[in-house]
């Protein structure tokens, strides 16, 4: 690392953004999912304003939009600058987008999606969805045969034509399946030229060639994945509190906890004393003593306690044990 290296990035350390992101911890913090440590979290976003002088330029200018980018990330459980969810230079501004990674990520935290299928359908690919009879659509982008000269094309780059389409649905861990979603080319430019699309754009994945050089026709595809991936996100659990739910709900179902118990200390009750108990005289507590009998073991009845014995009472003023009335 040069002399002048170690300048630039001390120049941009000093520029008070990143003093303005640890001020903002703490707020993080409380935000993030548990999966995300807060250090972790502005360290990734550091790195990515540090790899791009247009962005640490416009964070520098608006701090404000990139605040509001790392609660949306963060919000989402995602880490800022990366394919979940990116970091870009906009309209003088930071906006924070989440990538079409992201939207799926959040589907498995659910913990009720098994798997996730999101492909585009090209023109000369095979494809057949009914809907009420077929449960997913049946897709090959194949060729006939059994090799993969066959399947991929002898050279491995078979013509599979322009993107027509593009499909999404999820398998739940139920073993059912979720709403398909299906779109065609007209309805992903309309999701295109609703989010501003400038042609000329070099910056937006809109134009980006994801099929390299030689396959233009798969310009933008991530673009088209993202956008199935938004649509199929309505009918697809995306949260883990829909696993906390769930799992709330079952234990309510089962009937071993009233449903009222689990909320009524924290809605309707307030702890006002309380004597803390040691583990030791919890078990004390709770353990029948040695005289402890049980009484009808056949008959499920509860254990008895033998009765103690009690001092004789006294008459008072004489020390003389009383007279039974």
């Amino acid at each position: 690392m040069t002399a002048q290296t170690v300048a630039r990035a001390l120049q941009k350390r000093d520029n008070g953004v990143d003093k303005l992101m640890w001020t903002k911890a703490r707020h993080l913090e409380s935000i993030l999912p548990d999966h995300i440590d807060v250090k972790s979290f502005l360290g990734t976003a550091w790195a990515a304003l540090l790899a791009n002088d247009k962005l640490m330029q416009y964070a520098v200018a608006k701090p404000d939009t990139l605040l509001v980018a790392l609660y949306r990330c963060a919000a989402k459980g995602h880490q800022p600058g990366t394919e979940e969810f990116y970091l870009t230079p906009r309209d003088g501004g930071v906006l924070g987008i989440e990538g079409y990674r992201g939207i799926i990520e959040r589907m498995y935290r659910s913990g009720a999606v098994k798997k996730v299928i999101v492909r585009e359908v090209c023109a000369k690919d095979k494809f057949r969805y009914i809907e009420g009879v077929d449960d997913r659509p049946i897709h090959s982008s194949g060729g006939p045969g059994e090799t993969g000269a066959d399947f991929f094309g002898a050279d491995g780059s078979r013509d599979r034509g322009d993107m027509v389409g593009v499909y999404a649905y999820a398998e739940l861990d139920s073993g059912a399946v979720s709403r398909v979603v299906l779109l065609d080319r007209q309805d992903v430019m309309a999701a295109r030229d609703s989010g501003g699309y400038k042609p000329d754009d070099k910056y937006t994945p809109w134009n980006r060639l994801d099929g390299g050089k030689d396959r233009p026709e798969l310009r933008g595809r991530s673009m088209w994945l993202k956008t199935a991936a938004r649509r199929l996100e309505p009918w697809v659990p995306t949260s883990a509190e829909y696993r906390r739910e769930s799992l709330r709900a079952a234990v309510a179902a089962s009937g071993n906890v009233p449903p009222a118990a689990m909320t009524a200390q924290s809605q309707d009750e307030d702890v006002h004393e309380a004597e803390v108990v040691g583990e030791a005289d919890a078990l004390a507590v709770e353990a029948p003593s040695a005289g402890a009998r049980q009484a009808g073991a056949d008959d499920g009845s509860l254990l008895v306690e033998d009765p103690p014995d009690w001092p004789e009472t006294r008459k008072p003023g004489t020390g003389l044990p009383d007279e039974p009335s």
